[in-house]
């Protein structure tokens, strides 16, 4: 479990507890909910999911409480964030979209999302407000890792990090019309600014990963 709190400058607390090993909740899909999470409402491109086993869209139903209480909230409001975790806590005080992305980016990595569950094993590590470059090289090391696992089971591992890149391609689709949803349902930017921002890094990976990996190369070459 993985809990974060908001602390507004009004001393209003906003705060969410995380089930990393969370399953989607069938009793909920059957209730009724706002338009905006119906699964065919801006339905990604490369959606996987069908009607037949999905009323609505399972990220946008984990995200709907943050959504609804950030609805009105202005995304440079100031705020205190607190996330803890099973091994340690963090602190920030960052404007409110800031919050928010780290927020968004643990729920929809570790939702019933079939393209979205590819980032889940990160989310067991979960680094709250991590800055681009971080986020580029635990994702690279999760994805090699799994290559690792894939090679021990005979299988050819992926070292041109072909199936990276196309991951990314695929996350550029569902990031275009799933922000389309998150407009829909928002008043004030705090929701929708967290959301490009959560997306920003994708956009720009996508089209030159080779080029951002190889900033990283000084970490590795010898002294």
């Amino acid at each position: 479990m993985i809990e974060y709190r908001f602390t507004m400058d009004n001393g209003i607390v906003y705060k969410f507890n995380i089930e990393v090993n969370r399953v989607f909740d069938k009793n909920l899909d059957n209730l009724k909910h706002p338009a905006w999470t119906k699964l065919d409402f801006h339905k990604c491109e490369n959606c996987l999911l069908t009607n037949k086993e999905y009323l609505h869209c399972p990220i946008a139903l984990d995200i709907k409480d943050v959504i609804v209480k950030f609805n009105s909230i202005l995304s440079f409001e100031s705020v205190n964030v607190r996330v803890k975790t099973p091994e340690r806590f963090y602190f920030k005080r960052c404007d409110v979209q800031t919050g928010l992305r780290s927020l968004l980016g643990l729920i929809m990595a570790t939702s019933a999302c079939p393209i979205l569950s590819s980032l889940r094993g990160m989310a067991y590590y979960h680094l709250p407000f991590a800055a681009p470059e971080e986020t580029l090289f635990r994702t690279t090391g999760a994805y090699l890792l799994k290559q690792y696992f894939a090679f021990k089971k005979g299988a050819t591992p992926d070292l041109e990090l072909a199936g990276l890149s196309n991951l990314y391609e695929q996350l550029q689709v569902l990031n275009r019309c799933f922000g389309e949803r998150i407009r829909a349902a928002s008043q004030k930017d705090a929701n929708m600014n967290a959301i490009d921002k959560l997306f920003s890094l994708s956009a720009i990976v996508s089209f030159h990963i080779d080029e951002k990996l190889e900033e990283l190369r000084p970490l590795f070459e010898p002294f």
